[in-house]
């Protein structure tokens, strides 16, 4: 069975649609809507009591209040409602026959026991699921186990249902986690794969992260790709290394200034990693190395999609100045009335965009809110790159050269997190490395 089976206000299921793999269960409460024992997908059924052991171990009681219904069944369902409420209302919060995910079997209506007592079991079957810190548990671990929260409250225009806090689908582990990670419905979903992967770009690019100078928590030297630069690569459809320098050196002992240049073998080691990527990502951080230097290079060279973030703008700016014969270039302390380096809130300051550049034809905005977490900038460019996005107070946060590479000062990485603006962003810059 099709577990990504689309069914909504727009989507009709025959009256006679009977779906395969179907198991009668007896754990489950007592509803006044079905006849006899209830009836699910078997695999939908057996991730939820893996869902539900797993709340258990948490200290948590969930449980099955709907699950599969017939087309009769959810006509009964419409009826109970409209004699309840006034019609509008009932169709607005109730499916229509043949539009309920429940006749696919894959749709699941859990309870929260909360709790017991000589007046028998109390649940939470309502609309009061929404806060309920199991209710939250269970949003937040679902998609493990294959299911997603199919109408969020804040998604009613894109499903066409009023939100339900208690209605989870069974669509799989993989499609749940990456729905849950890219926080899209199913409609979003699917619209996403009829997109993107359709036989010309289902192309997995590969994007190579520069890799930063760390200490372990054990304070060993290491050298890492932070987890949301690779978390929102992978969210949006590729496969991410981490490029490692090619001396043997111990960076963290040493200053960039004192690092010996890279050899021609060195730089051999670095254009057999490089020409195999689709894609480079120049991260934040505190110091750039000559490896920095000669990747960003590289990716310039070869016209290989290259975005820098916060530190990596800063080497690309570097990069650039250099090439144009211009060596002197430097970064700048910030030095304004706005604290551009906050690590706290998720937004800190605008960036107003110029037309004419390629985030204002993606975003199609003016001006957009940004985090900050720097505490030197670029100042000017001399050569391919064109600063389209200043802060209000003069601070260069965005450029690019017009063709694949692209610098921003603060970090989309985090704010892809919770900002679309900085999901467009992340994923335009996957879709270039998936075209090359």
């Amino acid at each position: 069975m099709d577990t990504l089976i689309l069914v909504n206000k727009f989507n009709k299921l025959n009256k006679n649609y009977i779906p395969e793999g179907l198991i009668e269960i007896t754990d489950f409460i007592e509803s006044t809507i079905i006849e006899g024992n209830m009836k699910v997908n078997e695999k939908a059924y057996n991730a939820f009591l893996l869902l539900q052991n797993e709340a258990k171990k948490n200290g948590y009681e969930i449980f099955i209040n709907s699950a599969y219904r017939s087309y009769k069944d959810q006509k009964k369902t419409l009826i109970k409602f409209i004699e309840k409420e006034d019609y509008e209302e009932a169709i607005r919060r109730v499916a229509l026959p043949g539009h309920s995910e429940h006749q696919t079997g894959l749709a699941i209506d859990f309870a929260i026991l909360e709790s017991i007592d000589d007046n028998g079991k109390h649940y939470v079957k309502g609309w009061e699921m929404w806060e309920h810190k199991i209710s939250m548990w269970v949003y937040e671990n679902a998609h493990k186990f294959g299911f997603i929260l199919r109408y969020p409250k804040d998604k009613e225009i894109v499903t066409g249902q009023t939100g339900e806090p208690w209605h989870l689908r069974y669509v799989g582990p993989k499609h749940a986690t990456i729905m849950y990670n890219m926080k899209y419905t199913l409609e979003e979903y699917l619209d996403y794969l009829n997109k993107n992967f359709n036989k010309d770009t289902a192309k997995i690019p590969l994007i190579g992260v520069v890799g930063r100078v760390e200490y372990s928590d054990k304070n060993l030297p290491i050298i890492s790709t932070g987890e949301y630069y690779r978390k929102c690569l992978v969210r949006n459809g590729a496969s991410v290394i981490t490029i490692q320098p090619p001396q043997d050196v111990l960076y963290n002992e040493i200053t960039p200034r004192d690092v010996p240049r890279l050899n021609f073998k060195e730089k051999e080691i670095l254009d057999n990693i490089l020409k195999h990527l689709d894609g480079i990502l120049i991260p934040g951080g505190s110091k750039w190395y000559e490896y920095d230097e000669y990747i960003c290079e590289y990716a310039l060279d070869n016209d290989i999609p290259l975005l820098g973030i916060c530190l990596g703008m800063q080497t690309i700016g570097y990069v650039d100045n250099r090439k144009a014969g211009t060596p002197k270039f430097k970064t700048y302390a910030n030095d304004s009335e706005i604290d551009h380096n906050q690590l706290g809130p998720e937004y800190v300051h605008c960036v107003n965009l110029k037309k004419g550049s390629k985030i204002y034809d993606l975003l199609k905005q003016d001006t957009i809110m940004v985090n900050s977490r720097h505490s030197y900038n670029i100042g000017e460019l001399n050569n391919e790159f064109k600063v389209y996005g200043y802060s209000s107070d003069g601070i260069p946060e965005y450029f690019e050269n017009g063709k694949n590479a692209m610098g921003v000062q603060w970090h989309p990485e985090l704010m892809a997190e919770y900002d679309k603006n900085n999901q467009e962003l992340m994923k335009y810059f996957v879709e270039s490395c998936r075209k090359g």
